[in-house]
């Protein structure tokens, strides 16, 4: 019964041991590793991929993936920049104008995905090339100077005072994550994703609408997108096409080490909050140890293969 109990409680909490046994040890190699100034910073740095990683796991517990998003957020970064410098300063359509383009990016992929049925992987790739190529047509290739001081408020101002000082970009994470717990557990919409992604033949039996639910599905990362790279506008001060580009790879690798299924129907928003963490606390951590980023590389991809074999082993090996 005790052993029972036991392998439960590793079970639930498996991912918070984890992250605090990974705290731990780097904070008995590097004691600043647990500094309030080097805590926040590392929270900030990972909080544009922790927006993104919302929409992912909405995605991949749904039973897809995109590859797309972080081409997404390099595209709505230059929309964001080029309406908050050229068009009067406008901070509404800074707003406004790279959410509607990132919901046309969602449009694309979920219609690809779900009428002519093109797998997930081919559909987002090729969107991520279209993103991409808008970019550069939007900024010539070339940086654009956010000037709106708003949109850099949102990027980079602090709450509070001190060590413990509170950036507004961590603040909408949170409320970011907040958003997609109740989304996931308190609406119909949140079911009909766990049964989509669970079981879709089920899911269909049960009168749920696949269709519809995979294209909301995939409007929702792209809204998530459109967010982070507005911030990350304000956060680096102008809009570019290497803005965030990469950060898809940081937010499968986050939902799938915070206990995110690939096989779709499983996951949490805490546990992938503390994904997110994790792969922070990661390249902080070697950052501070002096580690080359290549080892880096190397390091992030085994711990996000040992999650996916621990995943499978959960499930008694893929049955």
């Amino acid at each position: 019964m005790l052993n029972k109990r036991l392998k439960s409680f590793f079970s639930d909490y498996s991912i918070i041991i984890i992250f605090a046994a990974m705290v731990l040890i780097l904070a008995m190699i590097k004691p600043q590793f647990i500094g309030p100034s080097n805590i926040i910073s590392m929270v900030r740095q990972v909080s544009l991929i922790g927006i993104l990683s919302m929409g992912m796991m909405l995605v991949i517990i749904n039973g897809g993936v995109d590859l797309s998003g972080g081409a997404q957020i390099a595209l709505a970064s230059v929309v964001c920049s080029v309406f908050a410098q050229e068009m009067n300063n406008n901070l509404f359509l800074a707003i406004l104008c790279p959410i509607l383009v990132g919901l046309f990016c969602g449009l694309i992929n979920g219609f690809l995905i779900t009428i002519p049925k093109i797998p997930a992987f081919i559909a987002t790739l090729g969107v991520t090339n279209i993103a991409k190529g808008m970019a550069l047509l939007f900024c010539n290739g070339q940086p654009i100077q956010v000037v709106n001081e708003t949109i850099l408020w949102l990027g980079s101002y602090r709450i509070g005072g001190g060590a413990w000082a509170m950036p507004v970009l961590i603040l909408i994470f949170l409320l970011c994550a907040v958003l997609n717990h109740i989304l996931l557990t308190k609406s119909h919409f949140g079911k009909k994703v766990f049964a989509l992604g669970g079981n879709e033949q089920a899911a269909r039996v049960c009168g749920i609408s696949v269709e519809r639910t995979r294209m909301i599905v995939y409007l929702l990362i792209s809204v998530y997108a459109a967010i982070s790279g507005i911030l990350i506008s304000g956060r680096v001060g102008a809009g570019a096409t290497s803005n965030g580009v990469e950060y898809h790879l940081d937010a499968i690798a986050s939902c799938v080490i915070g206990g995110v299924s690939m096989k779709g129907g499983v996951g949490n928003v805490l546990g992938v909050a503390i994904g997110v963490l994790i792969i922070g606390a990661l390249q902080n951590g070697l950052n501070i140890m002096g580690v080359s980023p290549y080892w880096q590389q190397i390091c992030k991809g085994l711990i996000i293969i040992i999650a996916v074999v621990m995943d499978t082993i959960k499930k008694g090996g893929g049955e």
